[in-house]
């Protein structure tokens, strides 16, 4: 690291410091630190409880949020917790952790002698949310039971990006378009990852959100958002003693297969009555949290593929070479990150946050990463652009399409050793494959008298233009009209036609559309204008850049001037 990396890196860890000292905790003499000791051990019969036959489990990961122990032979570990940290191990492959009746899983131990402080930094805090109640002294022994399973290199899991209800309708809205259509598991996914903003500053939604949620019949791991922060804490520290709570360590790993995750909380909160810049939050990690990357991640093979998921992007962006450049949110310091994950090949980040677009960025030596590059994508959300936007259907869903013209949607996540595939369904949700993209006329077709639907005059300089749902530049699409060859067709930066006619036909209405904003994932090629008068039908056939094909067809009718 040269000299301007390393005043860089002391400047960003000062600025923590000086916002919220609290976090500066990465050391022994943390004030009432204490050695918390126990055993992990193999729950055979998975009641939660130690039986005499049961054995402890060796080389398990835990940590206090900063240091990392690894059970040893016996199962048994050693390290220092002091009030307001919580321990927490990382999940083997070969093992699940329990889960409560919402399929939470419960793999850590709050220690929070007296519950969440009232007093913080000589200010007084009244907390809206229901936050941590006292746990009492720390235990003789804090142990962990593991059910032990057989690890399979391939398999699935579904990620879910925000889904974010406000309000109690809603959460109606979430159990609608997603908890429905996946009660008892239809695609056969392990688990579910949500990766931040579980609800949008209420709160109080986290119960229900969790029981539907977990209807589902399977694990639900989740990270936080900047709508699931405590917003009267004066700090970061307790920015997120709610979701504590409710789900656990803000940040934590596990592996599953050939694959280890990492759960980052990203969301940095300037606390009550600070700012950076124009804003309460900002996308970063801080430096306790870096030091337990670099700890959990000694434990790592460096053969194993390592999925980051955050609530802010990494990075996001997308550019074609015509139009200017498009970019969402970043993670302000991604280059310390970089330099954690170097000594890994097999990398995969997973992110949210962003409402107007779906990105797919390969880092590589443009963002200073020369290892195999990767890709850190912005997924396409539960909630599109808020369950307020858009006209209702007829279940009473908004339709919330995003800004660039996604569909609001989820993820099922293919995993097989070291690589991953994600697909993304859109809502709502077609087994088939057959609402993966939507294709158009832009501009549409001049209607005849009787106003029909893509039956008209052809205008000039007509293009067909299709939005793939969650694509990237690294795909390629191709058109067949009226069944000649296929054409290529060519990738560009720019806003969705449709969602531009929707804005226009309902703004200043209730059920308005958001504003339009530039696709990451549109292709357009010309339409020739001596096509001849009546029926023509359009097959597109798209690949992306991990092997996935679709198909989408469309037609139009042509009449006489």
């Amino acid at each position: 690291m040269d000299i301007k990396h390393i005043i860089k890196s002391l400047l960003a860890i000062s600025i923590i410091i000086s916002v919220n000292p609290a976090l500066a905790r990465c050391d022994s003499d943390r004030p009432g630190a204490q050695t918390a000791q126990g055993v992990v051990y193999a729950d055979t019969n998975n009641n939660g409880m130690r039986e005499s036959y049961e054995i402890g489990i060796a080389n398990v990961a835990l940590s206090n949020g900063c240091d990392v122990a690894i059970s040893n032979s016996d199962g048994r570990y050693e390290i220092s917790v002091a009030p307001t940290e919580i321990i927490f191990l990382s999940k083997p492959a070969n093992y699940l952790v329990p889960v409560d009746e919402t399929n939470v899983p419960q793999f850590f131990y709050k220690h929070y002698p007296n519950g969440t402080p009232a007093q913080i930094a000589g200010t007084s805090v009244e907390w809206m949310w229901p936050v941590i109640e006292a746990t009492g002294p720390l235990p003789t022994s804090v142990d962990f039971p593991l059910i032990p399973m057989e690890s399979e290199i391939e398999f699935l899991a579904h990620g879910f990006a925000d889904t974010q209800a406000q309000y109690e309708t809603g959460q109606d809205m979430i159990r609608e378009d997603l908890v429905n259509p996946l009660i008892n598991n239809p695609f056969g996914v392990e688990f579910g990852l949500t990766v931040g903003d579980v609800v949008f500053d209420n709160l109080e939604l986290y119960d229900r959100h969790k029981a539907m949620m977990g209807l589902m019949g399977i694990p639900q791991w989740y990270l936080p958002g900047n709508h699931d922060m405590n917003f009267e804490s004066p700090n970061a520290q307790f920015a997120n003693e709610t979701y504590k709570k409710h789900f656990g360590p803000p940040y934590y790993s596990f592996d599953y297969g050939n694959v280890h995750f990492v759960a980052l909380n990203n969301v940095e909160y300037a606390g009550a009555g600070n700012e950076f810049s124009s804003s309460v939050y900002r996308g970063y990690i801080s430096a306790v949290q870096l030091q337990w990357l670099r700890n959990d991640l000694a434990q790592v093979p460096m053969d194993k593929l390592i999925v980051i998921a955050s609530h802010i992007p990494l990075i996001a962006e997308a550019d074609d070479g015509v139009s200017p450049i498009l970019t969402g949110p970043n993670t302000e310091n991604f280059v310390e990150l970089l330099e954690i994950l170097e000594p890994f090949e097999n990398i995969y980040g997973l992110a949210g946050h962003d409402t107007s677009n779906s990105f797919k960025v390969q880092v590589n030596h443009q963002h200073g990463w020369n290892g195999k590059p990767w890709i850190a994508h912005t997924l396409g959300e539960v909630r599109g652009s808020g369950w307020t936007r858009g006209p209702r259907d007829f279940r009473g869903v908004r339709d919330a399409i995003m800004e660039d013209g996604n569909p609001n949607g989820f993820y099922v996540l293919k995993f097989n050793n070291v690589d991953l595939v994600p697909e993304f369904i859109p809502f709502p949700s077609s087994a088939d494959g057959t609402n993966r993209m939507r294709i158009m006329l832009d501009p549409p077709l001049a209607l005849s008298e009787l106003n029909g639907i893509h039956r008209g005059v052809l205008q000039a300089g007509t293009k067909l233009v299709v939005n793939l749902f969650d694509g990237g530049i690294r795909d390629s699409v191709r058109a067949s009209i009226n069944g000649n060859e296929e054409i290529l067709m060519a990738y560009r930066v720019r806003t969705d036609p449709f969602i531009e006619t929707l804005y226009e036909e309902f703004r200043g209405t209730d059920d308005a559309y958001p504003t339009p904003d530039r696709s990451s994932h549109i292709w357009e090629v010309a339409i020739p204008e001596n096509l001849s008068t009546g029926l023509h039908h359009i097959v597109v056939r798209s690949t992306d850049e991990f092997g996935q094909s679709q198909r989408g067809t469309f037609t139009f009718e042509l009449e006489d001037n």
